[in-house]
């Protein structure tokens, strides 16, 4: 059977990249192990064309809906996409005679990278299942091979990362890394739709019966993705290695679920302020509009729950009211144990810089949306 052209590409910002002979033998930036390029590229083609390409296969028809042979598949391009602490996720587009179709392949080369991509296609496995949105990719299917773990998933195509920036004028803004039309820093509105899309998302995977919720996102690791066209947002989360009980409860059969969702919410608060500047310089504090953003994605996503009531005998509106019942120094004492949670990261220090500030704004916010 003919294989197809394979061709091995490295995503920039000015256009992908051919990997040529000066990549080639370079290692993986981030990787201890060193592994080089040459080495990370063919352990991808032998994975996906194992077996005669019989997985592929699979997952190509799936996402369009139709069988697909072999023969009608033309062109694969393997291109690296970014590096991360735990993965080297890699773009897989398929150019067939009648089709063309993009995946997202992630590459764990560590032991501790493959632990958390087998961990990762479970969670999310299970989160379809269990919840059925749309919000994270599809998976296809895991696999090992040459030491490597390998997971392929839906790509979210026309998505892209986004972290706070400074601009030329020394202003603090959200910046979309646009590889195709060029990095470009977000009106105000914009901002604000990406952070209450994330907050409805995630407050959509919190379980009111246990209290688990999606842990281990962050900001900087570009774990969401916005598409902006047609001055329309919309947000996608790439990954969930962890849904469980918030790492501080220890006794959930005793822990009232008001003051579970209380904790859950105020965590959301905070972490979704966080990020990196340019998402790998200095730790950085999203501007005071965040707050609203999670406020309004927060009660649109339990405003949706059928359920709120026969678990917390409470409307959205009475447990905002609840909240907004506390003086500044009661919310204070009642977040420290979660400030307790950052103390061993590079969080920690921009969390307690602004906390006063960020609690007062927050019983400010809170008011003006009850009103």
């Amino acid at each position: 059977m003919p294989r197809p052209l394979i061709r091995y590409l490295v995503s920039s910002p000015f256009g992908d990249i051919p990997a040529d002979k000066d990549t080639w033998d370079s290692p993986l930036e981030g990787d201890e192990l060193k592994t080089p390029y040459k080495i990370y590229f063919y352990s991808i083609k032998d994975f996906l064309l194992r077996d005669n390409s019989k997985l592929l296969l699979l997952s190509i028809s799936k996402n369009i809906g139709k069988e697909i042979q072999p023969k009608e598949i033309d062109e694969i391009l393997i291109r690296i996409e970014k590096h991360g602490i735990l993965y080297h996720p890699a773009s897989i587009e398929i150019i067939c005679k009648d089709n063309r179709v993009k995946f997202c392949l992630n590459v764990a080369v560590s032991d501790l990278g493959r632990y958390w991509l087998k961990k990762e296609y479970n969670t999310i496995e299970e989160l379809h299942t269990k919840f059925n949105l749309p919000y994270l990719p599809k998976t296809y299917f895991f696999g090992e091979f040459n030491s490597m773990s390998f997971l392929l998933e839906d790509w979210f195509d026309g998505y892209h990362e986004f972290h706070l920036s400074i601009d030329n004028k020394g202003k603090q803004q959200l910046k979309l890394w646009d590889f195709n039309k060029g990095y470009k820093y977000l009106y105000p509105e914009e901002s604000f739709e990406i952070y209450k899309q994330a907050s409805k998302i995630l407050t959509s995977y919190y379980e009111l019966e246990d209290f688990s919720q999606i842990l281990g996102w962050h900001q900087a690791a570009g774990d969401f993705v916005a598409k902006i066209e047609n001055m329309k947002v919309d947000v996608r989360l790439t990954t969930a290695r962890q849904h469980g009980p918030f790492i501080g409860f220890t006794d959930l059969n005793t822990l009232n679920p008001i003051l579970a969702l209380l904790y859950f919410f105020l965590n959301l608060t905070l972490k979704m302020r966080l990020d990196k500047l340019d998402g790998i310089g200095e730790a950085a504090w999203a501007d005071d509009l965040c707050i609203e953003a999670t406020l309004t994605g927060f009660s649109e996503a339990m405003q949706s729950r059928k359920n709120l009531k026969s678990y917390l005998n409470f409307e959205v509106k009475d447990f905002l009211r609840l909240m907004h019942s506390f003086s500044q120094k009661e919310l204070k004492r009642i977040v420290s144990p979660l400030i307790e949670q950052y103390k061993n990261t590079s969080d920690y220090p921009i969390i307690i810089t602004n906390l006063d500030r960020h609690i007062e704004k927050l019983l400010n916010t809170l008011q003006n949306f009850l009103e």
